[in-house]
């Protein structure tokens, strides 16, 4: 376990619930980079909690006892589109930790797979409000803090490399991730001169669970070309020039870096992290 000063550096993160995602392996990233850490997570997942008897808020708390082992943790339910739960989430970190510095804006959702003139209001709507207006919602919030506090910061949001390339079937997210890398942009001018970076990271095909859920990307790709998972998988796995899909660690070490001092002079950009699947 590392062990932090009461003058360590604080990171909030949002989606880190769970425990095989990505936003969890940046909350151990961080942890062992010798930051405190608030992690964050929807109460409940619609549609899909109860079938295994657990909730998003019980995971949220394993995800946060297991961390514990790393360092200071403290688990919150926050559901981002809502700015009260936002605005509670922050005053939990100030009120357990004193002080925030980093924003990891991670949660996201990976639904509605279709094309354009078959996707309802509801889903992309959904896109929107969880990966654009959460963004804005948990960064004005943290800049908030951070202007107040005098002491510089880093915002850090998850992107992906869907939002510099558009792709059949996520028209929602594509639009939500493209969003959020021109608030990044925009957010990196205004807050620069207060000492606060603002940045990007664009994941490529991440290999976590959510890949092989029924109606997640690889069934509903694999039925588009009709072909199996397995055959699928192996045609990706084929672009990408590294050999193989990203693991959350991946992704998680280059947040530990842009939350770094080694980072105090990148502003508003978005890094890829595809191993060269995408490359602008």
């Amino acid at each position: 376990m590392t062990t932090a000063g009461p003058d360590a550096r604080v990171a909030v993160i949002t989606g880190a619930g769970r425990r095989q995602g990505i936003g969890r392996a940046i909350a151990e990233r961080l942890l062992r980079d010798g930051h405190r850490v608030v992690i964050s997570d929807i109460a409940a997942r619609p549609g899909r909690d109860g079938a295994d008897g657990r909730n998003a808020a019980e995971e949220l708390a394993a995800t946060a006892t297991e961390l514990s082992r790393f360092g200071e943790v403290h688990a919150v339910t926050c559901d981002v589109r809502d700015p009260d739960d936002v605005d509670a989430l922050m005053a939990a970190a100030l009120e357990r930790f004193g002080r925030i510095d980093v924003m990891v804006n991670n949660a996201g959702v990976g639904t509605a797979l279709a094309e354009v003139v078959d996707l309802s209001l509801e889903m992309w709507s959904l896109n929107l409000d969880v990966m654009a207006t959460g963004v804005f919602l948990c960064s004005r919030a943290a800049a908030r803090h951070m202007k107040a506090a005098g002491t510089g910061g880093r915002i850090i949001t998850i992107a992906s490399q869907a939002g510099k390339t558009g792709m059949p079937l996520l028209g929602g997210y594509c639009a939500a991730k493209f969003a959020a890398i021109g608030l990044t942009q925009v957010m990196a001018q205004e807050l620069g001169p207060y000492g606060i970076t603002v940045n990007a990271v664009c994941p490529g095909t991440v290999d976590t669970p959510l890949l092989e859920l029924e109606g997640g990307l690889f069934d509903v790709y694999a039925r588009r070309f009709r072909m199996s998972k397995e055959d699928y998988r192996r045609r990706i796995v084929r672009t990408i020039p590294l050999g193989r899909f990203a693991r959350p660690e991946d992704v998680a070490a280059v947040v530990g870096f842009l939350a770094s001092e080694a980072a105090a002079y990148i502003t508003g950009e978005a890094v890829n992290v595809t191993g060269g699947q995408e490359m602008h």
